[in-house]
């Protein structure tokens, strides 16, 4: 069984944004990569990238390890509840079963091995408006592992993940078309407070609150756009373009998501509640280096707790 959404991801294609190419990838970078490293896999190795619509599968043959990493989802080894952040490995015969849980829109089931399913442009990541590299999984399909390999037999669990305050704040870089808001609607936008609505996908999310009306006359061209823009059409609310974002626009772009907090936005569902902070060019940066400077250390806390 598997839910919307469920699609096979690893860490995107870039590069290819000028041929009209989507980067694709996962919706929450990190996470991915923590539960590959869960499992000594490379860190480009692709995942089974699960949705709220959750996800059951059956070990039919043989043995191999998996991780789950992401936002705050229940898994379930047949009916045994796993803790928080599971690894654990999976022989013939066992159902693994992953559901949402208290928060979090995205959760990655790793597997150590490869899994087999068609590349292209040097990536496994499904783009799913276009069927480019695949199609969502659907019940019954069969995943085939190559190479399966079993680690640490020992279920352990690879930390709690902290959940997300009531009410979060998201670091941007106002710009670059902040010109074609007046600077109440830009003060608006960096001290109202707005909510996740229900139209939220891989390509992006539409956030709903203080209206952030476009006051000068649209002068500019269709241009190349990057994931964590925050795209500004006519009704006034802001679209934030996630993964499978289209590549050029001509909406006006009121602010970026910097890139350490991009994953951190795309864990929240509908209703959620977030701020915005304006922060520097130079900030993001800092905050950039600083966030892989705490990644290393979980990888530490990883490798103390196979």
């Amino acid at each position: 069984q598997a839910g919307p959404s469920v699609s096979l991801q690893d860490q995107g294609r870039s590069g290819h944004l000028r041929y009209g190419v989507s980067g694709s990838g996962a919706m929450d970078r990190v996470a991915l990569k923590l539960a590959n490293a869960a499992l000594n896999n490379s860190s480009s190795n692709p995942a089974i990238e699960v949705s709220l619509g959750g996800i059951t599968v059956e070990c039919t043959e043989g043995s191999t390890s998996v991780a789950i990493v992401g936002g705050s989802f229940t898994a379930q080894l047949n009916d045994t509840t796993l803790p928080a952040w599971p690894a654990l490995t999976l022989s013939a015969g066992d159902s693994l079963r992953i559901k949402p849980g208290a928060w979090g829109s995205w959760c990655y089931l790793a597997i150590a091995g490869k899994i087999k399913a068609p590349q292209w442009l040097e990536s496994y990541s499904v783009h799913l408006n276009s069927g480019i590299c695949g199609r969502p999984l659907a019940q019954n399909d069969v995943i085939v592992i190559d190479e399966a390999s079993v680690g640490n037999r020992e279920l352990f669990s690879l930390g709690e993940p902290s959940p997300p305050p009531s009410q979060q704040e998201i670091r941007v870089v106002v710009g670059p078309q902040e010109r074609f808001f007046d600077a109440a609607t830009l003060a608006d936008l960096l001290s109202h407070e707005f909510n996740v609505s229900a139209e939220y996908d891989r390509m992006g999310m539409r956030l709903t609150g203080c209206k952030l009306p476009i006051t000068t006359a649209l002068d500019m061209p269709s241009e190349p756009i990057s994931r964590g823009s925050l795209q500004v059409p006519g009704h006034g609310d802001p679209i934030c373009l996630m993964a499978d974002h289209h590549t050029a626009g001509g909406y006006p772009k009121i602010a970026t998501v910097i890139s350490a907090d991009q994953d951190k936005l795309a864990q929240h569902r509908t209703g959620d509640r977030i701020r915005f902070v304006s922060v520097s060019v130079a900030q993001a940066v800092q905050i950039a280096r600083a966030n892989a400077c705490d990644f290393n250390k979980s990888l530490e806390q990883i490798e103390l707790r196979k």
